[in-house]
């Protein structure tokens, strides 16, 4: 989930695990280019996806379906980051303007 780059009021909890498993994921990484080069270790970057646990939350949502287009996909071409959905274009605003990538997400 893009609540890995920054958090929102509202779920501190889900956002720390998020942040948390993006950085457990790139340090795995790390590690398994020099001990094991042959295990890929992959990020997927999930937009909001419309499921159960969703329902009646966000909009811009994707289905099921596309979510798991976009990860084979991104596996497919051998991503080491699989950006899905908007998550792409959030990265890059939190990279050149952290700030606004904070309000943005601060109170949804």
């Amino acid at each position: 989930s893009a609540l890995a780059l920054t958090p929102k009021a509202s779920a501190p909890v889900y956002c720390a695990t998020k942040a948390g498993l993006r950085s457990f994921t790139t340090a795995l990484r790390y590690q398994a280019r020099s001990a094991c080069p042959q295990v890929a270790v992959t990020e997927c970057v999930m937009a909001l996806v419309d499921t159960d646990m969703t329902r009646g939350r966000g909009r811009g949502k994707i289905t099921p379906e596309q979510a798991a287009r976009a990860l084979l996909d991104g596996l497919q071409k051998n991503r080491r980051v699989i950006w899905v959905g908007q998550t792409k274009l959030f990265s890059m605003i939190h990279r050149v303007a952290p700030s606004l990538a904070a309000r943005i997400v601060r109170g949804g």
